[in-house]
């Protein structure tokens, strides 16, 4: 699929350079080239469509404006790996995300213990301090790559014990429905701007005080009792976020 040609019209009222732009970024979107991949030189992609360095060069100009490859001096150019356009706030939104960028979505238990609560847990629960609740830390993977690093304390029911397979799969809202005394029908979600430190850097695989974004999320019952806190940091070179407002 690589090697197919798709042909630079150039009686086209549509620039020359703008057409090899369209028809490298149909190839990357399309998976012919996989982030990470190396793409042709200048050199070969001036001889494959018949079009000068300069050309080429303006049109690899464009696709790395978009974000969509970049280059390394003596290595080459090379597909971007995809940037997600929010960070995404339980389970179910973070597999559909990935899938729907052709990634694989994984969640991998880091640990998971009935720990006392402490000031700050018990402080957010609303518990007392000591009582027993669920402490549970996850990653989030997409093509084996960590995308986010999750830490929760949920209330804990000593009658419905959470299975590891549990953890591995389901979003946050489902376990507490399942295993908290009621089911948990709204959260209070507030993001800022952090940098990792040891710890979170580890568990991300990338270098402490890189910039994140910090998600700190309170669940709530129907009686507005707090059955889950937590927190989940975004790594800040794979994430952004963006939002749409009218103008007045």
């Amino acid at each position: 699929m690589k090697n197919e040609k798709m042909v630079i019209d150039k009686n086209s009222f549509i620039p020359p350079y703008y057409q090899l732009a369209q028809i490298l970024e149909q190839q990357i979107r399309s998976g012919q080239y996989r982030p990470g991949d190396t793409l042709p030189s200048e050199a070969e992609l001036s001889e494959k469509y018949g079009l000068s360095r300069m050309t080429v060069r303006r049109s690899l100009s464009q696709l790395a404006r978009a974000g969509l490859i970049y280059s390394e001096q003596g290595k080459g150019t090379f597909v971007s790996r995809p940037r997600l356009d929010r960070a995404v706030f339980v389970m179910e939104e973070f597999h559909t995300e990935m899938a729907a960028r052709g990634l694989v979505s994984s969640v991998r238990l880091m640990e998971a213990r009935v720990v006392p609560a402490p000031q700050k847990a018990a402080t957010k629960l609303q518990v007392p301090v000591g009582e027993k609740v669920l402490y549970i830390r996850r990653s989030l993977l997409a093509d084996g790559e960590p995308m986010a690093y999750d830490r929760k304390y949920l209330r804990y029911d000593r009658g419905r014990p959470i299975l590891e397979n549990e953890l591995q799969y389901q979003a946050l809202p489902e376990m507490v429905e399942k295993h908290g005394e009621v089911l948990p029908v709204s959260s209070q979600m507030t993001l800022q701007a952090t940098v990792l430190n040891e710890e979170e850097a580890r568990a991300l695989r990338v270098a402490p005080g890189t910039p994140a974004f910090l998600l700190e999320q309170i669940l709530f019952d129907n009686t507005e009792r707090p059955v889950g806190w937590g927190w989940c940091l975004y790594r800040g070179d794979r994430y952004q976020l963006s939002s749409q407002s009218p103008i007045f």
